[in-house]
């Protein structure tokens, strides 16, 4: 078994949330080895999106009934089987330059375990993850998924998409087996099953089960007392959270404030700085792979970076300061692609480092991680199954496709300058905003 220490089990959910971002990577990295024409690499990407809305919709019922834990493995299976089904198709798309009937299933399996993994996933990490570093938590989730999508454009530099598909479908497997072996979060299991909560408790943390009042507490009033859970939250700075919050569960204001962050978050330019690096780097004539990889690793340090950021500055400051970076970067970006002489490559890596380390700094895990904190433990999983949902709704693939083209890219990026300056401007609004709120 995994050791009682709650460290094993958080460095299982970075891998699980990995397998996530190699399924996110896999559509930009392999987009020029499989050679179908645009409708086709659309239909590909909307079918990983209309994947993941699902499960991240199904989400909520799987918690419910089966627990943070079955859920993971379930997706997994489902991943497995849509990873195998991508590389049996191979040679019919190889053969007809064409997609399959299989190759579309498969896209939508792996959608499907992507979504149920990312809304469980984030949920089960954010219990099990010591109280004092909570914040912590989303800036971990998104280390694992940087993780797989540097990954992705490493292998698609020396391998095929098929051999790729193949690789992932082992690791799912073997996250899998992590997963298995790794206890419940002790609170999801708290309502319906003491005696498994304690023995989840203890193999997390490794100190002794509760009281008997916690047990009378866990019965009768199905409270979760704090030496169960361990999930005393404290919020860094400008978002404190009062024992009131667990009364927000019909707060509007709340999730109208959640709606609102988790759009920005994309339309900052969240679907161009994570997921479609590749393409951007063909406006600019750029090796395409190498690129994508550069791109993907200064994500990945960037997301390290973040982890003590967020533990030292005020949310709304980093937000704020972040909405700007973002601006100004997209403004100038812009600017540049309209001289034609300039040299771009050198302006391209620039302008990926800033926002990459703005947004990973800020609208990356600040919108999820406020969510979390707004609402009390029964809600987390409905609230961060609506904020996945809303993130995947926007048409990543058609961004990737405009981009090829200077005249379009120079469009989005202004687009993404107008929205930024509108991201600042609700973030020095948020101090109004969250007075008026039971938080």
């Amino acid at each position: 078994m995994i050791t009682s220490r709650p460290h094993s089990s958080v460095f299982v959910s970075i891998l699980s949330s990995m397998t996530s971002g190699l399924t996110f990577g896999f559509s930009s990295a392999t987009t020029l080895q499989i050679y179908v024409n645009t409708i086709c690499v659309a239909v590909s990407t909307g079918c990983l999106n209309i994947g993941g809305l699902i499960g991240c919709i199904l989400s909520t019922r799987f918690i419910r009934d089966y627990g943070h834990r079955r859920t993971l493995l379930f997706s997994y299976i489902l991943s497995f089987l849509g990873w195998i089904g991508l590389f049996l198709s191979s040679w019919a798309v190889y053969e007809y330059y064409s997609l399959t009937v299989l190759f579309i299933l498969g896209r939508l399996l792996t959608g499907v375990g992507c979504g149920l993994t990312l809304t469980t996933n984030i949920i089960y990490l954010y219990e099990i993850i010591p109280s004092s570093r909570k914040v912590m938590t989303v800036s971990l989730f998104q280390v694992g998924v940087t993780c797989g999508i540097v990954a992705d454009y490493a292998l698609a530099i020396y391998l095929n998409w098929d051999i790729i598909s193949l690789i992932f479908a082992f690791i799912s497997l073997f996250v899998a087996f992590l997963t298995y072996i790794s206890p419940e979060c002790n609170r999801c299991v708290a309502i319906n099953n003491l005696q498994l909560s304690e023995t989840s408790h203890h193999r997390l943390y490794g100190n002794e089960s509760p009281s008997k009042q916690n047990e009378a507490n866990l019965m009768h009033n199905k409270n979760f007392p704090d030496n169960l859970s361990n999930h005393s939250t404290r919020s860094c700075s400008s978002f404190p959270i009062s024992p009131s919050s667990t009364y927000v569960l019909n707060n509007q204001t709340s999730k109208h404030v959640v709606y609102i962050l988790m759009t920005f978050q994309q339309l900052t330019g969240m679907n161009v700085i994570v997921y479609f690096g590749e393409s951007v780097c063909l406006v600019g004539g750029s090796i395409s792979y190498q690129c994508a990889l550069i791109t993907g690793l200064f994500l990945f340090i960037f997301s390290i970076i973040s982890i003590f950021i967020i533990r030292i500055f005020s949310w709304r400051k980093l937000l704020l300061i972040g909405a700007i970076i973002l601006a100004l970067s997209h403004l100038s970006f812009s600017f540049s692609l309209l001289q034609i002489d300039t040299q771009k490559s050198l302006l391209h890596q620039i302008y990926f480092a800033v926002c990459a380390f703005s947004f990973t700094c800020s609208w990356g895990p600040l919108p999820f991680l406020i969510s979390i904190e707004l609402f009390p433990s029964m809600n987390r999983n409905s609230i961060i199954k609506t904020c996945l949902t809303k993130m995947l709704q926007f048409d990543h693939q058609s961004m990737q496709m405009s981009l090829y083209e200077a005249f379009e890219a120079t469009f989005f990026t202004t687009l993404f300058y107008i929205d930024s300056i509108r991201a600042s401007l609700f973030s020095k609004s948020c101090h109004a905003r969250f007075n008026t709120m039971s938080i």
